[in-house]
């Protein structure tokens, strides 16, 4: 294991030297500030992964290694959101926000894997992995949003999709699928979140119900509050993650359709219609079949939204995010394909935001790697 890491570390490092790091390239001309964010994300996320390690490995010295790596990662994710800080204009005040929000969930990480780091109880190491990588996911999505605010330093275009297209398309394409994985990424670690704090505040509802003593119940009630406050946080992250995956698989879309122009045709066919019945219910919370498959996302509404406001799409189901609000899906797609073009009439002639989701059995995934799952069934 011990050379394992260290193998991977070298071949990072010798990446780099050579000039093919993604991680540092950068993607955008005159824009020190927004190609110093972006890498900042980059490193982040590669420490989260590496925390991720400690939370269930059952090893200490497996777990000191992982934490190791993390730390390395974490200190150039720290250094480049502080160059990315120093170049940030003025006018960029929601950006800088973003990276101070960034810095200081990354430095609460570090906090907290150098606290476990010498405790020789791996059942702790488990434990606040957990926290740290909980702080690591909000950083790396703190400074992907500041990436995405910053501006080139002259000559800045206004649209999201021109700040996009700063690059050949070949070579975007590089950036964009990197980062339409790192929001899927964070994106569902954000749903577990949201559900543990569910779980939680239900838990000391009843213990509030329970407890008769006055001052542990007003306790019990203020930190039910703080929990509601991170619950509302998550919930506004997720939202937004959900944006940002829905532009870049807007702007991907053509290159994932070449993908799988000649790919053999699945065994299901696609469940879509655009005049369902009107009576319909909506299917809540149904097991996701295994097998790779796609549906549209509508957006976020309330639990007992009316079908009607889905313009007689069907089947529409939906998935319970927090207890008063849902996420709603239309139809039932087996390639993608099909799915983005069901996904254009629904942009057309429904919900202009709505875009293409996979699911491989059960688990949200990127686009670009359902398209490797498709592209395995061969060609037609």
């Amino acid at each position: 294991m011990r050379k394992f890491i260290i193998i991977s570390l070298a071949i990072f490092m010798q990446s780099a030297a050579l000039g093919q790091d993604y991680i540092e390239r950068n993607y955008f001309p005159g824009a020190r500030a927004k190609n110093a964010a972006v890498a900042a994300a980059r490193y982040a996320e590669e420490s989260y992964y590496y925390s991720k390690f400690t939370t269930h490995i059952s090893a200490l010295d497996s777990s000191r290694m992982y934490a190791d790596t993390a730390l390395f990662f974490i200190k150039r994710a720290l250094m480049l959101g502080d160059t990315s800080l120093s170049f940030a204009g003025s006018q960029s005040r929601e950006a800088v926000d973003f990276l101070r929000e960034g810095h200081f969930r990354i430095l609460a990480a570090d906090s907290i894997i150098r606290g476990f780091y010498p405790m020789v109880d791996v059942a702790s190491h488990n434990y606040f992995g957990n926290e740290a990588c909980f702080h690591l996911s909000n950083g790396v999505m703190d400074f992907f949003n500041a990436s995405l605010l910053l501006r080139s330093e002259k000559d800045a275009p206004d649209s999201e999709a021109e700040r996009y297209s700063v690059l050949p398309f070949a070579e975007e394409i590089v950036r964009l699928q990197a980062d339409e994985t790192s929001f899927q990424h964070i994106s569902n670690e954000y749903e577990e979140q949201i559900e543990r704090l569910e779980r939680l505040s239900s838990e000391i509802t009843a213990e509030v119900a329970a407890t008769p003593d006055q001052k542990t119940r007003a306790e019990l009630r203020s930190w039910y509050d703080d929990v509601q406050s991170e619950i509302a946080y998550s919930t506004k992250s997720l939202q937004d993650a959900s944006s940002r995956i829905m532009e870049i698989r807007f702007l991907l879309d053509r290159k994932y359709l070449e993908d799988v122009k000649n790919v053999a045709d699945p065994e299901h066919l696609t469940e879509f219609e655009v005049e369902g019945q009107p009576s319909s219910e909506i299917a809540m919370n149904e097991d996701i079949p295994d097998g790779l498959l796609y549906k549209i996302q509508l957006g976020y509404y309330p639990v007992n939204v009316d079908i009607n406001n889905f313009h007689g799409l069907f089947p529409i189901t939906g998935e319970t995010v927090r207890g008063d609000l849902a996420r709603y899906y239309a139809g039932m797609f087996y390639t993608y394909s099909e799915a983005s073009k069901g996904n254009d009439y629904v942009r057309k002639n429904a919900i202009a935001n709505a875009f293409v989701v996979p699911f491989h059995n059960g688990k949200k995934i990127s686009v670009s790697r359902a398209i490797e799952l498709e592209r395995s069934r061969g060609v037609r």
